[in-house]
């Protein structure tokens, strides 16, 4: 006969995972595009929810109706990572009707310091006056990376002007590659002493094809990329990391090449002809969105805290699913 301690002893654990079945009223998931990152890149999470508890959730200011998504992020001595100067999840505004879900795409890396190098944890909570409890995601894993520099090049600043009287500023273009999975990409960083200005993913290496690279006379960086034997990405970028030229070039009687001149350093796009996609080349980034555009369409639940510095200009392609909405809506 099992005694009344031994018999309630048994049923505990039962007990408990009925109570989390009851309790769980908010199913949540985690998810990141990557699990590796160069370093200052922006990283952005899809915090997926959805509602079971049989109301509808509505976020504000009121305290009846406050909730909160926050993350938890552990560097890899455990450590809490802290959140940057001022930065506060702001979700006001965001409505999950009864059995509905949602996925909210965050940029985590404005909100959390995420620049040191290392192997990261992350959770992702979710919590709500009108809920009985916190509710938490499963463990994700990322590593932020420096990458492997492969090519650099340190230019001045051009002065515009004419006048000559300020001194001149160095900044550096450096090519990094990174290794993710079989595949390795590589990286265009934009950066001086003081300052990171851009971090943009441009292009996978392509079994032993090369790449080229070339500055001209403005400190304009020319890149080009290639995307199969035959096929070339053209890029070209400024010193603050904007993106001035995009082009995929294929090999007829010539094969596409940058050209320097000496005599004034004009550089140009030479042999070759325009590719056509579809045709010549498949778009590798067909279905998915910039970060940029992805926040411009379906909004950024935390545009509404306080102001932040701006993070590094990222050209980086997010396929995060079709799933996602404006959380503002």
């Amino acid at each position: 006969m099992i005694s009344h301690t031994l018999l309630k002893l048994l049923l505990t654990p039962a007990a408990l995972v009925c109570a989390a079945a009851t309790f769980a009223q908010v199913a949540m998931d985690l998810s990141l595009n990557r699990t590796v990152y160069m370093q200052y890149e922006p990283i952005y999470a899809a915090v997926t929810l959805r509602n079971d508890s049989g109301r509808a959730l509505a976020f504000g200011h009121d305290p009846k109706l406050q909730g909160f998504v926050l993350f938890e992020i552990r560097d890899s001595k455990n450590n809490l990572v802290p959140k940057r100067p001022g930065a506060e999840i702001n979700t006001t505004g965001l409505l999950l009707r009864a059995g509905e879900i949602k996925r909210l795409v965050i940029p985590v890396s404005k909100y959390y310091n995420l620049d040191p190098l290392g192997t990261y944890r992350m959770f992702a909570y979710v919590s709500h006056a009108q809920l009985p409890a916190e509710y938490q995601s499963k463990e994700t894993r990322f590593q932020v990376s420096p990458g492997v520099e492969v090519w650099s090049k340190s230019v001045g600043i051009p002065d515009l002007t004419g006048k000559g009287e300020e001194k001149s500023v160095e900044r550096t273009y450096s090519i990094r590659s990174m290794t993710e999975g079989p595949d390795r990409f590589f990286y265009l960083v934009v950066e001086d002493n003081d300052k990171v200005y851009g971090v943009i993913r441009i292009g996978k290496r392509i079994g032993q094809e090369q790449f080229r690279a070339e500055v001209d006379m403005l400190s304009r960086t020319h890149l080009l990329m290639p995307v199969s034997p035959k096929v070339f990405h053209y890029l070209a970028f400024a010193l603050d990391g904007t993106c001035i030229a995009n082009q995929h070039w294929k090999t007829t009687g010539t094969i596409p090449t940058l050209v320097r001149d000496p005599a004034n350093g004009m550089v140009t796009l030479a042999g070759g002809a325009v590719a056509r996609v579809g045709i010549d080349f498949q778009d590798p980034n067909a279905g998915k969105l910039t970060a940029t555009q992805l926040l411009n369409e379906n909004g950024d639940p935390l545009e509404n805290a306080a102001p932040l510095p701006q993070p590094p200009r990222s050209s980086g392609l997010l396929d995060l699913g079709k799933e996602v909405v404006n959380p503002n809506r």
